[in-house]
């Protein structure tokens, strides 16, 4: 019976440990309340630049927040419409990780593992729900930037476009 103690002993200290390190999903979601309301955004990809605007609501509870996004046409590629997206951002307690997910007017669609980065940003790995046809990178495929509790970048991804390798360029800053 003594060993059966020991052994519960040890379990509830690691469990404490690990529990103590650990951030809540309220914590985190926090953290970003600075990203409640309207951002007008300058993006440039390749020989292309252009205005959008963004939004972000604390949605569900507060468990998550919703981005949506109103591109005016010709600032998403070549559209001819208005394009917007909407996208979830949260917190995942069990994995210590952020993630996003988004839809797309024009049919695309994205799902994004975000890891915090010191300067209260983020990593994007964009991920693949299906097979994918080469290898996933170590390397962050984006990098959102805090520069302020009004002022926030977002560089890359980078992707071939007309036979050249451009990346993304996203200067936001709060209305």
């Amino acid at each position: 019976m003594e060993q059966v103690t020991k052994h519960a002993v040890v379990v509830v200290a690691l469990f404490g440990a690990t529990c103590a390190g650990a951030e809540s999903a309220p914590n985190k979601m926090g953290s970003v309340e600075y990203l409640v309301g309207t951002w007008s955004c300058a993006h440039a990809v390749g020989n292309f630049s252009g205005t959008y605007k963004t939004s972000y609501a604390k949605t569900l509870g507060g468990a998550w927040l919703r981005q949506t996004y109103e591109f005016p046409p010709k600032q998403f590629g070549s559209n001819e419409e208005p394009v917007k997206a909407e996208f979830l951002i949260g917190y995942d307690d069990r994995r210590q990780a952020w993630i996003r997910f988004g839809a797309i007017s024009n049919g695309q669609y994205f799902a994004i593992r975000m890891t915090d980065t010191p300067d209260g940003g983020w990593s994007y790995k964009y991920v693949s729900l299906f097979n994918r046809q080469q290898p996933e990178t170590a390397d962050s495929d984006a990098t959102f930037t805090k520069k302020s509790d009004s002022e926030y970048t977002v560089e890359g991804p980078s992707y071939p476009e007309n036979g050249v390798r451009v990346t993304e360029h996203h200067v936001c800053r709060k209305l």
